[in-house]
């Protein structure tokens, strides 16, 4: 037996139902959720690519964030180390903007 999630099947938007914004909103916290884990693996997307330099963009990422820290910078700036490649694989041209687009909801938030 198989479970699905719910689904809408309006057509337009002006004709949901708050029945229909909640099965959205629900999704949308389960995808919200895997958040932390899908920016993992997009992270981990970066072993073995070189890019023509000595060592590959993971362990550059992780050198990266390495170095912030220990130079003690806070936690959303070691954050930021760590993540300021991944968007290589997808914005090869504006890279950083991807990494940025991604964090900034969290900009200023506190750790939970």
């Amino acid at each position: 037996m198989s479970t699905s999630a719910p689904q809408t099947h309006f057509t337009r938007l002006d004709q949901t139902t708050r029945g229909d914004w909640q099965i959205l909103g629900g999704e949308f916290l389960k995808l919200t959720r895997g958040l932390p884990e899908r920016i993992i693996a997009h992270l981990n997307l970066l072993h073995g690519d070189f890019g023509g330099f000595p060592i590959d963009r993971h362990t550059h990422s992780l050198q990266t964030a390495t170095l912030a820290l220990r130079d003690g910078r806070d936690e959303e700036y070691v954050v930021c180390a760590l993540l300021h490649d991944i968007g290589d694989t997808l914005g090869s041209f504006n890279h950083p903007d991807v990494a940025a687009t991604i964090l900034q909801p969290f900009e200023n938030c506190p750790a939970i």
